[in-house]
């Protein structure tokens, strides 16, 4: 008897068989992820979630996670509840100038906060002071600031 492999070159289910194996092996080597342990297997292969926010039916404020939330988030998601933004960065811009009897307040959750003041006779000149929680109105520029703590 004939010891001597036989390879079927003339039958297209052979072929088929063949090429489907090259290329499963190229596939498997080129795609191939990292070993991790299985402790770090799903970060490793998963992107992150988004952020999602569950609402329910007939609700137009989405249901939030306070209870695990803590720092600023926590802070963020009250006043989304109440339908403010607590990081609203722009309101600054149609306060008035602060004098020394009606200081522009200055809120931070530090209990110091870095305030830069432009000058009133050239914009590219910014005078910084530091404005710290329980201190009287500082001068920084030509206006007055006070800190609020919250």
């Amino acid at each position: 008897p004939d010891t001597k492999r036989r390879r079927h070159t003339g039958s297209p289910s052979g072929t088929m068989r063949r090429v489907a194996r090259v290329l499963g092996r190229t596939c498997l080597r080129a795609y191939a992820a990292p070993l991790v342990p299985a402790s770090r297997a799903s970060a490793a292969v998963l992107p992150p979630l988004p952020r999602q926010f569950a609402t329910f039916p007939g609700d137009d404020k989405p249901a939030l996670e306070l209870d695990h939330a803590t720092g600023l988030e926590l802070k963020e998601l009250q006043a989304l509840a109440e339908g403010k933004d607590f990081f609203d960065h722009y309101a600054f811009l149609s306060a008035p100038n602060g004098t020394k009897e009606e200081p522009c307040v200055v809120t931070s959750s530090m209990p110091y906060r870095i305030v830069g003041a432009t000058d009133p006779d050239d914009d590219s000149i910014v005078h910084w002071g530091r404005v710290e929680a329980g201190k009287p109105a500082v001068k920084i520029g030509e206006e007055w600031f006070v800190h609020k703590a919250e």
